[in-house]
Parts: structure tokens; sequence; C-alpha cells
């Protein structure tokens, strides 16, 4: 009884061991973005800048409680900024932000995640696909070659021709073990990306890939990203950078700008403990004269402001550029896709024709027809697959969620006029 329980247990674990994890475009993206470094170690930097931002604040509007020992006793002094005309409520501003860039960068790093996994998909589907043409293009030579050496020993073949085939059989296994080492290198990859053990079985679900529908008789509304624009995490960053260095040239400010403090101060003496003695008052701060110093900072400051505003002008033109010529790739795109599809027709209309006239001299022809098939839908998948990816590009520049591009929320798209 007790070998038969210990025997449960062992199968238990061996099938919990084999249990293969199923993995689809969504679930492996929400792994993703909380399973990312960069992306933890920018949310850690933003809780650091969001303290500095409150210490800024507190610094400003709360009271200061200081006690003072001498000889003489002890003073209770507390004081507080009324009005600032200077630099404190910049020094704020500065702080917030700071934060405010952390999380643009933030929120551009999760949507390159999600382009990243997609990338990772594709060139995993694609691998898995071209193991598969080359699978069945070293049968057919192999069959070829072992057919040619018997051709041989019956003297109807020469050995230029068996050593030809035995080359073209080696070329396509070659092929082969390349195909099999990066499909194998690029789920070690995802696995990495994803934090799951590098042992654990994985299958990947490729449906909301395959499934995608590619637009048909549509072109990209160029306007429509054009009212976006602004959108661009870059040009977002370079926005907030201005009014960065802007706020740090304002902290620099001092000269003539008064600060109006008041405090109130308890003195009590030794020699007189159970006396206290009460003083309050009100401070006007005003500086008149430091040299130069915060004059050139303040310049210092302004003068980066404006380098980043001629960036900015740079980068907006970039932006521009690459939505104008948006349309033009997707025509380019849209007409491989087109390209894939008619030689995938032809591809199944050759390989019915070879099915339909099979016979035994002739089944080197369903073969190839059977490979050039396959090869046919894997050039569906990465023509459809290189759309999907530039649509996610295209919504990324203008700062959108690309994953709504398998979701089918794209809505720059317009009818396409055709030219008469």
């Amino acid at each position: 009884m007790l070998r038969l329980a210990i025997l449960l247990i062992l199968l238990m674990g061996m099938s919990l061991s084999q249990e293969v994890l199923v993995l689809n475009y969504e679930k492996a993206t929400e792994i993703a973005l909380k399973q990312s470094r960069e992306i933890l170690r920018l949310k850690k930097e933003i809780m650091s800048l969001e303290d500095l931002y409150r210490s800024e604040r507190w610094e400003r509007f709360a009271p200061k409680v200081e006690l003072l020992a001498d000889k003489d006793g002890l003073n209770l002094f507390t004081s507080i900024l009324l009005l600032d005309f200077g630099n404190r409520l910049a020094r704020i501003r500065s702080a917030r932000i700071s934060t405010e860039i952390k999380r643009e960068l933030l929120k551009e790093l999760e949507r390159q995640v999600k382009i990243k996994v997609f990338k990772l998909f594709m060139e995993l589907a694609l691998a898995e696909k071209l193991a598969e043409v080359r699978r069945e293009e070293m049968a057919v030579a192999y069959v070829r070659f072992d057919r040619e050496r018997e051709r041989l020993e019956r003297g109807l073949s020469d050995r230029v021709k068996v050593a030809e085939w035995e080359a073209t059989y080696t070329k396509f296994r070659a092929q082969l073990m390349e195909a099999q080492r990066r499909y194998n290198e690029t789920l070690l990859e995802i696995k990495r990306l994803l934090g799951i053990p590098v042992e654990k079985p994985l299958e990947i679900d490729y449906r909301s890939l395959l499934n995608f529908k590619v637009p048909e008789n549509k072109t990209i509304n160029t306007q429509q990203l054009m009212k976006k624009l602004e959108g661009n995490y870059l040009l977002r960053i370079k926005k907030l950078e201005i009014a960065y260095f802007e706020s740090k040239a304002k902290e620099q400010r001092k000269i003539f700008y008064p600060e109006l403090y008041a405090y109130f101060e308890v003195k009590n003496r030794y020699e007189n403990f159970d006396k206290l003695k009460g003083e309050a008052n009100f401070l006007l701060r005003l500086p008149l004269f430091d040299g130069k110093a915060s004059f050139y900072r303040e310049r210092s400051f302004l003068d980066l402001k404006r380098a980043v505003e001629i960036e900015r002008k740079d980068l907006f033109e970039v932006v521009k550029k690459e939505i104008l010529k948006a349309p033009y790739d997707w025509e380019e795109l849209s007409a491989k896709y087109r390209d894939a599809l008619t030689f995938d027709n032809w591809a199944q209309e050759n390989l019915d024709l070879s099915r339909s006239n099979y016979e035994l001299e002739l089944a080197f022809d369903l073969g190839y027809a059977m490979s050039t098939k396959t090869e046919a839908e894997r050039r569906v998948m990465e023509a459809k697959f290189e759309i999907i990816l530039f649509l996610m590009r295209l919504v990324n520049l203008v700062g959108e969620d690309p994953a709504k591009v398998l979701r089918g929320e794209i809505n720059f798209f317009t009818d396409k006029v055709e030219e008469i």
C-alpha cells in the first residue's frame, strides 16, 4: 500500500512538472509589464522624485521649530515663511516637472514593452513556420538523393547527380537547424523577458495575431494623425524640459526678491526656570547683492531652455515627416501583403493540381508543391505581421497604446480613392 502511494505521488509530480504553460499576446504583455526590470527601476525613481516634491512643499509651507540651548537657558524658536516673491515656489515646480518627465518615460517604456512582446511573438511564429518549410524541402531532397543512389547502383545515374542531391539535402538540413536554433533562441528570450524558468515548457498562442484583419481599400489619414502629433512622447518630454529649465532659472532669482517671515520665540533662563518669556515678530529679508553669481546661474538655465526649444522644433519636423510618409509605407506593405496572398492562391492551386495528377513518378512534384504552399503561408504570415508592427509603431508615434491595433481600435484610416 505504501509503495502504491509513493508511486502515485511520483506520477502526480511528473504530470505537474510536464504541465505546459500556454500564453497569448495579452497575457504575455501583462506579465512582461510586471516583470520588466526597467519599468520597476523607473517606478522607484518616480517614488524618489515624488518624495523630493513633497519635501520641497513641506520646506515652503511648514513651520520650522528649533530648540536652542546655551549657558544662560533654553530658547524655543518657531518661524514660518508667509510670503515668497523669490525662488521657493519655483523649486516646488521644478520637482513636480521632474516627476512628470519620469512618468512620461514610464508610459513610453510600457508601450515599448508591448511592441517588444509582439516582435518576439512574430519572430517565434516565423521561425516555426520557416522550420516547417525547410523540413519539407529537406524531406523531398533526401528522397531524391536516396532515389538517385539507387539509380546509380543500377547504372542509370552518375556520381555527379548523386553528389548534387546530397549537397541539396545537406543545405536544407543546415537551414532547418538554423531555423530551429532561431526558434529556440527566441523562445528563451521570451521566457527571460517574462521571468519564466527556462526549463518550464511554454506554448505560444498566436491566434490574436493571425486573426488580425488587414484593412482593405483603406489609406492612412495623415490629417487625423497630425491632430495627435503633440502626443508624441519625445515632444511631450521636450516640452516638460523647457518648463523645467525655465523653472530652474527662476530658482536663481534672489536679488531684490523679498521674503516675509513670522517668528515666535519662547525664552527660559536657568535661574528663573519656572518663568517663560515670549516674543513674536516679523522679518523681511531682501537680498541686495551677491556679485553676479545668481545672474550667471539663471542665464545658464535659460541657455539650456533655448537649446531644448531648438531640439524640439527639429524633433517636431521629424515626427511630422514620419506621419506624412506613413501612407507610402502603408501602400508598400499592403502591396507586399496582396502579393503574398496571390502567391498563396497560386500555391494552393498548384498543390491541388499535383494531388489530382499524383503518380509515383510525380511524387516529387507533390512534395515540392507542399513545401511551396507552406512557404506561401509563411509569406502571408510575415506580410501580415509587418503590417501589424508598422501600425503599432505608428500608433505609438502619437503617444497611444500600440495594443489597440490588435483590438481593431484604429481610427486613422480612410477609404481609398482609386485613381482613374
